[in-house]
């Protein structure tokens, strides 16, 4: 099993505030109704709708009207006789919301964003897209992070990855021009940088940071790709997987790199901090990249993934993005299907990167990327990334990400160390159902 929450995107700020969002653990909590099997509709079944697809399809999007617009209208142009009657709602905490209430009250949209799929595919909210050329389009990472019971429920277009992103420019200064290999060789840039006046990293305290997701995912990696559900299956422990991956990352803050001030921070006070060239590497993703290269035009920018202990070890952070599902009650199931296909096809996911900057994945398209995703974008098609949201799998984990997220932040303070967030991880974890 695995869950979905949205990759961010549009601007830093909006990004940021969202990952706040998700990271508090805004979930749908969904009630199966009626004994409907996985991927069927309850007990009245599925519309048989127009079989030529024509007519109206109702789609309901967390990208806005700006975004969705122009793929909307190739869509229609496309395919006459088929309309796309388009509504809204702001992520992450109003779509959620909107989207649980209608579909609880079996009025949803036709075409949607997915949200929790353990749910909505088990409570049978959601068709079965296995083998449609939506599926054949998305990236194996995409397919297996929207597979549930071996079927596949969402298409993702597209993933964030994250990481370090640097100025070069100020790197140079210590004669620094590569990546760091492991994560020794990171420190000892980061000890140089502030013996030469410059401040080495900022990660904001909002959020859990791309630093933290990616040594995690290293341990995961490491661990077979299987730490998240033998902690959720209860057969290993967040002390036992996590403690070692944590402890890494604190070094950044018992060594005296990072500031003090990050647990106060939030994601868009530390990407000013880094366009007035105050700091050398802020832990952010993808997203940032088009915002600070307009603010900072002729600095020599780039994004460095998380080095591990060992070389050849580093990883990202990111999250395939959001799934496109079909309503298993869509009255327009054939209408429903053909839009899906048509977002996921060629011409619809280029006008989705060129709308968005979004780093893309489908197999059919390869976006063109600023210069400084390069090095990301074969590791982030290939779903050489782990986030926090994205792994933990039911409705209940609120309050572990709040619980996360508040150790996090005393670590950054000094005030514990890195075996008392995975504690408290374990004495919140034996709490839930």
């Amino acid at each position: 099993m695995s869950l979905q929450r949205r990759p961010l995107k549009n601007d830093g700020r909006t990004r940021t505030t969202l990952l706040a969002a998700a990271a508090a653990g805004l979930l749908v909590t969904l009630t199966a109704c009626g004994g409907g099997s996985s991927g069927t509709s309850a007990s009245s079944g599925t519309s048989a709708g127009p079989s030529d697809g024509k007519g109206e399809v109702t789609f309901f999007s967390w990208d806005n009207e700006e975004t969705m617009k122009p793929l909307i209208a190739e869509f229609e142009a496309e395919n006459p006789g088929v309309t796309i009657k388009f509504s809204y709602a702001p992520p992450v905490p109003q779509y959620i919301d909107t989207l649980q209430k209608r579909l609880l009250a079996k009025t949803a949209a036709d075409v949607f964003i997915l949200g929790n799929h353990t749910q909505q595919a088990g409570g049978g909210y959601v068709k079965d897209l296995t083998g449609t050329a939506a599926d054949k389009a998305q990236s194996p990472f995409g397919r297996k992070m929207n597979t549930y019971n071996g079927k596949v429920y969402g298409i993702s277009v597209a993933t964030w990855g994250g990481g370090f992103l640097v100025n070069k420019d100020l790197l140079k200064k210590i004669n620094v021009t590569e990546a760091p290999k492991t994560w020794d060789e990171l420190i000892a840039d980061f000890t140089k940088l502030k013996a030469a006046g410059i401040q080495p990293v900022l990660e904001p305290g909002d959020g859990i940071s791309t630093t933290i997701m990616a040594l995690i995912g290293q341990a995961d990696a490491q661990a077979g790709g299987h730490l998240d559900a033998d902690i959720f299956d209860r057969k290993t422990t967040f002390s036992q997987a996590w403690t070692q991956p944590l402890t890494t990352w604190s070094e950044l803050y018992t060594k005296g790199i990072g500031s003090k001030d990050s647990a106060a921070l939030k994601g868009d006070q530390v990407q000013n901090e880094f366009v007035a060239k105050r700091v050398a590497m802020i832990t952010t993703g993808s997203w940032a990249v088009g915002a600070v290269r307009k603010a900072m035009p002729g600095v020599d920018l780039d994004f460095w993934p998380v080095p591990g202990d060992t070389e050849g070890e580093s990883y990202w952070a990111g999250a395939a993005s959001p799934p496109y599902a079909v309503n298993s009650r869509a009255k327009n199931p054939v209408g429903a299907q053909k839009f899906v296909d048509f977002l996921a096809g060629a011409k619809g996911v280029q006008m989705y990167h060129d709308t968005t900057g979004s780093i893309t994945t489908t197999n059919n398209y390869t976006p063109e990327l600023d210069p400084a995703l390069k090095t990301m974008y074969p590791e982030v098609v290939a779903g050489k990334v782990w986030c926090a949201w994205q792994a933990w799998p039911g409705p209940n984990t609120s309050a572990l990400d709040a619980e996360f997220l508040s150790r996090v932040q005393q670590v950054m303070q000094g005030q514990a160390d890195a075996a008392s967030i995975t504690k408290a991880l374990d004495s919140k974890f034996a709490g839930l159902k």
